[in-house]
Protein backbone atom coordinates (compact mmCIF):
# COMPACT_ATOMS: atom_id res chain seq x y z
CA UNK A 1 0.00 0.00 0.00
CA UNK A 2 1.15 3.12 -1.14
CA UNK A 3 1.03 6.44 1.94
CA UNK A 4 0.51 9.78 0.81
CA UNK A 5 4.08 11.59 0.14
CA UNK A 6 5.57 7.63 -0.90
CA UNK A 7 6.74 7.11 -4.90
CA UNK A 8 5.43 3.60 -5.76
CA UNK A 9 8.74 1.37 -6.49
CA UNK A 10 9.30 0.72 -10.13
CA UNK A 11 9.90 -2.64 -11.80
CA UNK A 12 13.82 -3.15 -11.84
CA UNK A 13 13.74 -2.57 -15.96
CA UNK A 14 11.92 0.63 -15.66
CA UNK A 15 14.60 2.03 -13.20
CA UNK A 16 17.45 4.08 -14.48
CA UNK A 17 20.47 2.54 -14.51
CA UNK A 18 22.55 5.53 -13.41
CA UNK A 19 23.40 9.22 -14.32
CA UNK A 20 22.03 9.98 -17.09
CA UNK A 21 24.80 10.06 -19.85
CA UNK A 22 25.82 13.20 -21.68
CA UNK A 23 28.27 13.53 -24.43
CA UNK A 24 29.99 16.71 -24.84
CA UNK A 25 31.43 16.60 -28.62
CA UNK A 26 33.18 19.82 -29.67
CA UNK A 27 32.84 21.13 -33.60
CA UNK A 28 35.91 19.46 -35.94
CA UNK A 29 38.14 22.67 -37.42
CA UNK A 30 36.54 22.01 -40.76
CA UNK A 31 32.90 21.90 -39.55
CA UNK A 32 33.73 25.08 -37.96
CA UNK A 33 35.02 26.58 -40.95
CA UNK A 34 31.76 25.17 -43.07
CA UNK A 35 29.88 26.67 -40.71
CA UNK A 36 31.80 30.15 -40.66
CA UNK A 37 31.82 30.28 -44.44
CA UNK A 38 27.50 29.44 -44.52
CA UNK A 39 27.12 32.52 -42.46
CA UNK A 40 29.75 34.98 -43.84
CA UNK A 41 27.61 34.51 -47.71
CA UNK A 42 24.36 35.06 -45.81
CA UNK A 43 25.18 37.93 -44.38
CA UNK A 44 27.01 39.15 -47.88
CA UNK A 45 23.84 37.66 -49.50
CA UNK A 46 21.67 39.70 -47.20
CA UNK A 47 23.83 43.19 -47.34
CA UNK A 48 23.72 42.86 -51.66
CA UNK A 49 20.13 42.12 -51.64
CA UNK A 50 19.48 44.70 -49.12
CA UNK A 51 20.89 47.60 -50.98
CA UNK A 52 20.83 46.32 -54.76
CA UNK A 53 18.21 43.65 -54.77
CA UNK A 54 14.32 43.45 -54.83
CA UNK A 55 11.46 41.63 -54.07
CA UNK A 56 12.42 38.84 -56.44
CA UNK A 57 15.63 38.00 -54.28
CA UNK A 58 13.29 36.65 -51.54
CA UNK A 59 14.66 36.17 -48.77
CA UNK A 60 17.94 37.89 -49.44
CA UNK A 61 16.39 41.34 -50.62
CA UNK A 62 14.59 44.10 -49.56
CA UNK A 63 10.30 43.70 -49.46
CA UNK A 64 9.90 47.36 -51.45
CA UNK A 65 6.38 46.84 -51.14
CA UNK A 66 6.35 47.26 -47.92
CA UNK A 67 9.04 50.09 -47.32
CA UNK A 68 7.79 51.91 -49.99
CA UNK A 69 4.32 54.60 -50.80
CA UNK A 70 2.81 56.07 -53.88
CA UNK A 71 4.27 59.58 -54.42
CA UNK A 72 1.76 62.44 -54.08
CA UNK A 73 1.02 62.90 -57.40
CA UNK A 74 1.04 59.03 -59.13
CA UNK A 75 -1.00 56.35 -59.45
CA UNK A 76 -1.95 52.98 -58.04
CA UNK A 77 -1.83 50.04 -60.27
CA UNK A 78 -4.21 47.88 -59.50
CA UNK A 79 -4.69 44.44 -61.91
CA UNK A 80 -8.51 43.41 -62.57
CA UNK A 81 -9.78 40.36 -65.05
CA UNK A 82 -13.41 40.81 -67.00
CA UNK A 83 -14.82 38.28 -68.52
CA UNK A 84 -17.31 37.86 -71.51
CA UNK A 85 -20.37 36.24 -70.00
CA UNK A 86 -22.29 34.15 -72.88
CA UNK A 87 -24.13 36.89 -73.81
CA UNK A 88 -21.26 39.21 -74.95
CA UNK A 89 -21.40 41.33 -71.90
CA UNK A 90 -17.96 41.87 -69.97
CA UNK A 91 -18.09 41.77 -66.02
CA UNK A 92 -15.83 41.85 -63.89
CA UNK A 93 -14.59 38.85 -62.15
CA UNK A 94 -12.45 37.83 -58.78
CA UNK A 95 -8.75 37.33 -59.66
CA UNK A 96 -8.04 35.12 -57.39
CA UNK A 97 -6.83 31.27 -56.85
CA UNK A 98 -10.71 30.05 -56.10
CA UNK A 99 -11.73 31.19 -59.52
CA UNK A 100 -8.98 31.14 -62.02
CA UNK A 101 -6.38 28.94 -60.22
CA UNK A 102 -3.91 31.72 -59.32
CA UNK A 103 -3.51 34.49 -57.12
CA UNK A 104 -3.68 38.24 -57.95
CA UNK A 105 -0.12 38.63 -57.50
CA UNK A 106 1.25 36.02 -59.21
CA UNK A 107 -0.62 37.10 -62.92
CA UNK A 108 0.84 40.77 -61.81
CA UNK A 109 4.22 39.23 -61.96
CA UNK A 110 3.35 37.97 -64.95
CA UNK A 111 1.83 40.90 -66.89
CA UNK A 112 5.01 40.56 -69.55
CA UNK A 113 4.15 37.54 -70.71
CA UNK A 114 0.41 37.71 -70.84
CA UNK A 115 0.92 40.85 -72.88
CA UNK A 116 4.06 39.08 -75.08
CA UNK A 117 1.41 35.40 -75.23
CA UNK A 118 -2.34 36.46 -74.43
CA UNK A 119 -3.39 33.07 -75.39
CA UNK A 120 -2.22 32.90 -71.61
CA UNK A 121 -5.06 34.19 -70.73
CA UNK A 122 -7.44 31.91 -72.27
CA UNK A 123 -5.25 29.37 -69.65
CA UNK A 124 -7.22 31.63 -66.61
CA UNK A 125 -10.82 30.46 -68.40
CA UNK A 126 -10.00 26.92 -69.10
CA UNK A 127 -8.89 27.28 -64.88
CA UNK A 128 -12.19 28.63 -64.34
CA UNK A 129 -14.54 26.34 -66.37
CA UNK A 130 -12.14 23.28 -64.50
CA UNK A 131 -12.82 25.04 -61.21
CA UNK A 132 -16.64 26.43 -61.34
CA UNK A 133 -18.39 23.93 -64.01
CA UNK A 134 -21.87 25.30 -62.38
CA UNK A 135 -21.42 28.70 -63.23
CA UNK A 136 -21.96 30.07 -67.29
CA UNK A 137 -18.52 29.08 -69.34
CA UNK A 138 -16.74 32.49 -70.08
CA UNK A 139 -16.43 33.34 -73.81
CA UNK A 140 -13.14 35.19 -73.47
CA UNK A 141 -11.26 37.45 -70.56
CA UNK A 142 -8.94 40.61 -70.44
CA UNK A 143 -6.49 41.73 -67.92
CA UNK A 144 -7.13 45.13 -67.32
CA UNK A 145 -4.46 47.19 -65.48
CA UNK A 146 -6.29 50.19 -63.57
CA UNK A 147 -4.07 53.09 -63.08
CA UNK A 148 -5.64 55.00 -59.83
CA UNK A 149 -4.77 58.48 -60.23
CA UNK A 150 -3.68 60.89 -57.12
CA UNK A 151 -2.86 64.79 -57.39
CA UNK A 152 -1.53 65.90 -53.90
CA UNK A 153 -2.74 62.43 -52.17
CA UNK A 154 -7.00 62.86 -53.87
CA UNK A 155 -8.23 60.93 -55.83
CA UNK A 156 -8.87 62.31 -59.07
CA UNK A 157 -9.74 59.54 -61.26
CA UNK A 158 -9.03 56.10 -63.05
CA UNK A 159 -7.62 55.10 -66.28
CA UNK A 160 -7.71 51.16 -67.40
CA UNK A 161 -5.63 49.82 -70.33
CA UNK A 162 -6.55 46.30 -71.39
CA UNK A 163 -2.87 44.45 -70.86
CA UNK A 164 -3.87 41.53 -73.10
CA UNK A 165 -7.19 39.52 -73.99
CA UNK A 166 -8.40 36.17 -75.05
CA UNK A 167 -11.80 35.17 -76.77
CA UNK A 168 -12.98 32.10 -78.00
Amino acid sequence: MITRGERPAMPPSAEPAGPPVTRQTSLSARAKGVRLMAAVVGVALLCVGTFWGDDDAFPFGPFRMYSTSTPPNGNIHVMALEARMPDGSWREVPLDAPVVGVNRAEVEGQVPRFQADPALVGKLVEAHDRLRPAEPRWTGARLVMRYLKLRDRRFVGTEERVVAQWLR
